[in-house]
């Protein structure tokens, strides 16, 4: 039988001490735990993320996969509120809170993986994440982010702000990153 674990994504750009964790829950144990990368859970054979994929978390997506294990991702961030609405009791019951927290959304995740599983469409809620798509996906996000800018860029020259040398600069990374795609 494999063994599912349910997490709520963190990331903090500051990588201190004191920087934030991923909060997760083992249904199997019913125990609440943090772990700083996604590489420490090699007890469990499927991972279930919440929908927020940071940048630093490419790398660790990548050797959790290659690793063999499955790697799913929560595909309807906007319907949180109203999860949170209808598990209401179980999550007061569980965490003592109704409110928003890392352990509620995490066990929010677990709920959700439940209920679906019954209804037989897990499918629907969650999408399992491929070697292609953690190599392929940081590039098309750096992609769209040199495009945005160019056209940030580009939209200055309109108000005769002197951007020349900056729109060609900003054409070549773009086609670079391109070229790399």
């Amino acid at each position: 039988m494999s063994r599912r674990i349910f997490i709520d994504t963190k990331w903090d750009p500051k990588k201190n001490n004191n920087s934030k964790k991923h909060v997760c829950y083992d249904p199997d144990k019913d125990l609440f735990f943090e772990v700083d990368s996604l590489t420490e859970l090699k007890d469990y054979d499927e991972i279930y993320l919440n929908s927020s994929l940071f940048p630093n978390m490419w790398q660790q997506l990548r050797d959790v996969i290659s690793n063999g294990k499955s790697v799913y991702y929560f595909t309807r961030p906007w319907k949180w509120r109203d999860i949170r609405k209808r598990f209401r009791e179980d999550l007061k019951t569980r965490t003592g809170k109704v409110s928003k927290t890392d352990e509620g959304d995490a066990f929010l995740l677990w709920k959700v993986y439940e209920l679906s599983l019954i209804k037989n469409n897990t499918h629907r809620y969650f999408r399992l994440l491929t070697i292609v798509d953690v190599e392929l996906r940081p590039l098309l996000m750096r992609e769209n982010m040199f495009y945005n800018n160019l056209q940030r860029i580009r939209n200055a020259s309109i108000v005769d702000v002197d951007v020349e040398s900056d729109v060609e600069m900003q054409e070549k990374m773009l086609e670079d990153v391109r070229r790399d795609c």
